[in-house]
C-alpha cells in the first residue's frame, strides 16, 4: 500500500460532550446523540489504563518474556483523558458543578447557579446510579470526532477528576483545563470505529454565540494580618479543584458499577498573585508572610459585577484560604508581585465547622434543564 500525504491538524478533531441522568449511568454512549461540541484549545487523546500484568517465568531458557506470558483485559480499567477550553458563559457552570457534584439553581432569565462548600450546605457524596436533580449528579456521554470515516469514538458516563480555572489578567480571559474520568473500558461502552451521525452535517456548539469569561474583577478582597478584607490588585487568581473519583465494582462485562468520589476528601487549591503595595507588603498590619508563619486562614472574595449576581454573566467568589508559601518575585515585569499557593479549607467556631469554606455564584441564561 502506498503512503498518503495526507495531513491533519488539531483543528481536523472535535470533543463533544452530552449530559445524562445518572439513573443512565450503565447506558452506553449513543452514535446517534447531540453532542455539545466544546471550544476545545489542545486536543488530546483519550489514555486507557487497562489492567495488565506480564513476567518471565520457569520453564523459559532465556532472559526475556515471552509473548504468552502477557495479560491484559478491558474489564477492570479506566479512562482519562485530558482538555483545555476557554471559559464561556454557558459552559462554565455545568463544568464546575460536575468536578464538585453539586449544584442549586434559582431564578429565571438570568437563572443564578450556585455551588458551595459551607457549614450549612456541605458538599455531599453523589449515587451515580440515582436520578439527577438540578444536575446533580453529574455524568457526561463524550463523543470525540476524528478526520478520517468510521473512526469516532464514544466514551460512557464520564465525570471531571480535575478541573483548573485560571484568571490569567495577561491572557484576559478564563480559561479552564482538567480531565475526564471514566470506568467504563469494555468494547460495549467505550466505542471504536463509530461514525457520529448526529453532527456530521451541522456540528451543535456548546453555544452558537459564546460569550467568553474575562479575567478582570470589580471587587478583590483579601483579609491580610488581622485586617479584614484590604483592597487588592490581582495578577492572576486559578483554583483547582480535584474529587479522587474512581471506579467501585465490576459488572459482567468488566465496567464500574458506580464511583467512588470525594474519598478521603475533595481538595480545593489555588494560587493568587498580587501587587506588592501598602496594603500588602511585608510590614505590620500588612505582612502577608505573618498569616503563613501563625497559621491564620485568609477571606477572599472576588466578584464581576455590583455583587447581587442579577445580570447573565455576573459573578461571585468567596473562599477560606490557608497559605501553603509566600513568594515575592521582585523582577516582574509589572512590578513586585507577591505570590501565594493556598488550600481553601471549611472555618471553625469552638471547634464546629462554622462559615464559608467556598462558593461560587454565577448568572446566565441556561437551566440545568437546559445542559
Amino acid at each position: 500500500m502506498a503512503v498518503s500525504g495526507k495531513v491533519y491538524s488539531k483543528s481536523d478533531f472535535s470533543v463533544g460532550i452530552i449530559n445524562k441522568n445518572a439513573t443512565a449511568f450503565e447506558t452506553a454512549a449513543a452514535n446517534d446523540a447531540a453532542y455539545e461540541l466544546l471550544p476545545v484549545i489542545n486536543v488530546s487523546a483519550p489514555v486507557l489504563n487497562l489492567v495488565e500484568s506480564g513476567e518471565i517465568r520457569s520453564n523459559n531458557a532465556g532472559m526475556v518474556e515471552l509473548d504468552i506470558d502477557q495479560f491484559r483485559t478491558t474489564k477492570g480499567g479506566f479512562i482519562t483523558m485530558d482538555f483545555e477550553v476557554p471559559a464561556e458563559r454557558d459552559l462554565i457552570v455545568r463544568m464546575l458543578a460536575n468536578v464538585l457534584q453539586d449544584h442549586g439553581e434559582s431564578g429565571s432569565g438570568p437563572y443564578v447557579h450556585t455551588i458551595q462548600a459551607t457549614s450549612g450546605a456541605a458538599l455531599a457524596r453523589p449515587d451515580f446510579t440515582g436520578s439527577s436533580t438540578t444536575g446533580i449528579p453529574s455524568v457526561f456521554d463524550i463523543g470525540l470526532y476524528y478526520p478520517e470515516s468510521a473512526q469516532d469514538k464514544m466514551i460512557t458516563s464520564a465525570v471531571l477528576q480535575s478541573l483548573t480555572m485560571n484568571f490569567d489578567m495577561a491572557d484576559g480571559r478564563c480559561l479552564l483545563s482538567g480531565t475526564f474520568y471514566s470506568g467504563m473500558t469494555s468494547s460495549s461502552k467505550f466505542l471504536v470505529e463509530q461514525t457520529l451521525s448526529a453532527n456530521s452535517a451541522a456540528p451543535t456548539l456548546s453555544s452558537t454565540s459564546p460569550t467568553q469569561i474575562e479575567s478582570y474583577f470589580n471587587v478583590k478582597k483579601l483579609d491580610v494580618d488581622g485586617q479584614t478584607l484590604e483592597d487588592i490588585i490581582v495578577t492572576a487568581v486559578s483554583f483547582t479543584f480535584e474529587n479522587n473519583v474512581a471506579r467501585v465494582g465490576r459488572d459482567s462485562s468488566g465496567d464500574a458499577e458506580a464511583y467512588a468520589f470525594g474519598i478521603p476528601s475533595v481538595n480545593i487549591t489555588g494560587e493568587i498573585s498580587l501587587m506588592y503595595d501598602a496594603n500588602f507588603d511585608f510590614g505590620s498590619g500588612g505582612n502577608v508572610l505573618q498569616d503563613f508563619i501563625s497559621g491564620n486562614t485568609a477571606t477572599l472574595k472576588l466578584q464581576q459585577g455590583d455583587g447581587t449576581v442579577s445580570t447573565a454573566g455576573e459573578m461571585n467568589i468567596e473562599c477560606e484560604i490557608y497559605s501553603t508559601a509566600v513568594n515575592l518575585d521582585p523582577n516582574a515585569d509589572t512590578g513586585a508581585v507577591i505570590t501565594i499557593p493556598f488550600k481553601v479549607v471549611q472555618p471553625t467556631s469552638s471547634g464546629a465547622a462554622s462559615g464559608t469554606a467556598f462558593k461560587f455564584e454565577y448568572a446566565d441564561s441556561t437551566p440545568s434543564t437546559g445542559w
